[in-house]
């Protein structure tokens, strides 16, 4: 049943909403061709202005986004060894030719997706327009007949669980820097303050110094009474 809904739903996106003026748009979504390292740079120096957050969400990201390649590639392609749908269907027009690599999960869905949420995190303003990123690259892997649906579906939620988990491992990673340097920064001279001894000569605000003075005490260590000998 879902893989006659699977083929329907890819004719409806590949075929039905093929236009000329859109080709060449989700062809440069779904392969950058020679703007792809142009783009990875712009993106560091993005995170490069965030300071310590950017340096470490940048090394985040760069971790997250393998792991989800690797576990997409490696891992689940093999075990599945599904055949891309321009080999499948005789009516397929793949803008990229016919591929007999494996088609499940979408590569480009789940790296996409595994760093939303990293990217997100970074640039929390830019949130939504990070998603609707990752969702146009993942849509234009149907549109140019290189995957099916359910395969960009399986590689959004495998992106995101990875994702999430890089995010997580972010703000530990930044949670963990803060509290160590947090001794430091309260004291100046990077050394633990002492406690005076008691009884020791102090300062009242006005600059006036003054010595904390002892209640008299009797022979059992109680207060003497005023007015008695």
């Amino acid at each position: 049943m879902w893989l006659a809904w699977d083929r329907a739903i890819f004719r409806a996106i590949h075929l039905g909403l093929h236009h000329p003026l859109l080709d060449p748009i989700f062809k440069f979504l779904t392969a950058p061709g020679p703007y792809k390292i142009p783009i990875f740079v712009l993106i560091g120096l993005l995170f490069l202005t965030r300071r310590r957050r950017g340096i470490l969400g940048l090394a985040v990201l760069i971790l997250t986004v393998a792991a989800g390649d690797q576990l997409s590639s490696k891992v689940l392609k093999p075990i599945f060894k599904r055949a891309r749908p321009s080999v499948v269907l005789s009516d397929a027009r793949p803008l990229f030719g016919i591929r007999h690599s494996n088609s499940f999960p979408s590569g480009h869905a789940t790296t996409s997706f595994a760093a939303a949420p990293v990217v997100a995190y970074v640039f929390p303003a830019a949130s939504i327009a990070i998603y609707v990123t990752a969702a146009t690259i993942a849509f234009s892997r149907v549109y140019v007949g290189d995957h099916w649906p359910s395969d960009v579906v399986g590689g959004i939620l495998l992106g995101l669980s990875v994702g999430f988990l890089g995010r997580k491992a972010l703000i530990r990673l930044e949670r963990t820097l803060s509290a160590r340097r947090r001794p430091v920064e309260e004291s100046p001279s990077g050394a633990p303050s002492h406690p005076s001894p008691a009884g020791a000569n102090r300062t009242d605000p006005a600059g006036t110094p003054y010595t904390r003075a002892r209640p008299p005490t009797g022979r059992r260590g109680r207060r003497r009474p005023r007015g008695r000998p």
